[in-house]
């Protein structure tokens, strides 16, 4: 007989993290700019259907090609992952891409980077209690929020409208990523992702068409082609894998630094590429945003390590007397716990994470 032995997992290398990282921030960062160049002549929802039913072929299709066979998906999983799609996916970078054709790239990165803040925000509307911290970060991201849209708002009736857009594309997307827990899905990251987009992507197209978006593509300019391009690879596949890998091999606070990058990455790209102004209220109302996303997370961090502190006590205080009666403390349902709270923290299946 031959011994078996755990084997402690060999950690990723410096290279490859950073490596991820910089994928990760570029590419996610870059998609507001890319979203931008493509609506400049590709209907927006008719765009956006396009982009998620190839990339979501595609990633099923590597699925596939990984499991060497068709990947079979139970009905309830199905239908919990599909409703989850429609909302982050359909609704929040459906009307993220519509908003997109009359407001800044940089603005609109601003305005769905407070996702975090309207997911506390529907948290306390069902009765959750939140901390100090977590309350004067919700109300500064949504200081931020007020600010940027008055501004935006300047630019007019379209642009007014492009700002609800966008508004509401940050509400649906904060409803899915609160919902999922408490639905079925498909377990595997990617699969789940692959499924999202097929779901939502057709429903894009449908919508588009019905609205009136007449797809011409003789009149598609090249550059709108190429960001479309861009948004079926990289943006949607290169990226995404890449924060799924991040998430498998760091810690979650590692892996979701994204959301303070993402906002900056966007507004310099939109100012260096489109020549989008950034003014000094634009500034202060990014900083304001972001300070809020920053101290909501921080405010949640902080509350799930005194919950684990508390637990590990009422644990450590229980193995105390089972050891005093000869029998094994049992540690395995605290390592489940931590292993749901970790996975909780950073939902590959819940957020989009980038446009």
């Amino acid at each position: 007989m031959s011994a078996v032995t755990d084997r402690a997992p060999t950690p990723p290398s410096g290279r490859a993290v950073a490596a991820n990282l910089a994928v990760v921030y570029v590419v996610f960062g870059s998609t507001y700019l890319a979203i931008r160049v493509m609506v400049e002549t590709v209907p927006p929802l008719f765009g956006a259907g396009l982009r998620f039913v190839v990339a979501g072929a595609l990633l099923y299709g590597w699925c596939a090609i990984r499991r060497r066979s068709p990947p079979r998906l139970d009905r309830r999983r199905l239908v919990g992952t599909g409703f989850i799609g429609l909302l982050v996916i359909g609704g929040g970078l459906g009307l993220l891409t519509l908003g997109e054709h009359s407001v800044p790239s940089g603005l609109a990165a601003l305005l769905a980077a407070a996702v975090p803040v309207w997911v506390v925000l529907l948290r306390v509307a069902h009765g959750e209690r939140i901390g100090w911290a977590t309350a004067g970060g919700v109300a500064c991201g949504l200081l931020g929020v007020a600010m940027l849209s008055l501004i935006g708002g300047t630019g007019g009736t379209a642009a007014v409208s492009g700002i609800l857009f966008l508004l509401a594309a940050a509400l649906s997307e904060a409803i899915g990523s609160y919902y999922a827990p408490r639905f079925s899905v498909v377990e595997d990251a990617i699969l789940a992702s692959a499924v999202q987009m097929l779901v939502a992507g057709p429903v894009l197209l449908v919508v588009g068409v019905a609205v009136g978006e007449r797809p011409d593509v003789a009149e598609w300019s090249g550059r709108s082609v190429w960001s479309l391009l861009y948004l079926i690879g990289p943006g949607s596949i290169l990226a995404y894998v890449s924060f799924v890998w991040l998430v498998s091999h760091t810690r979650t606070s590692i892996a979701t630094t994204y959301t303070y990058v993402n906002p900056a990455v966007a507004l310099f790209l939109g100012w260096l590429v489109l020549d989008e102004s950034i003014t000094v209220w634009v500034m202060v109302g990014a900083v304001v945003v972001v300070g809020g996303v920053v101290a909501v997370l921080i405010g949640e961090r902080r509350a799930e390590v005194r919950a684990q502190d508390e637990e590990g006590g009422g644990e450590e205080r229980g193995s105390e007397g089972r050891e005093a009666e000869g029998r094994e403390p049992r540690s395995r349902g605290a390592e489940a716990r931590a292993v749901e709270e970790r996975d909780a923290e950073a939902d590959p299946h819940s957020r989009s994470h980038g446009a």
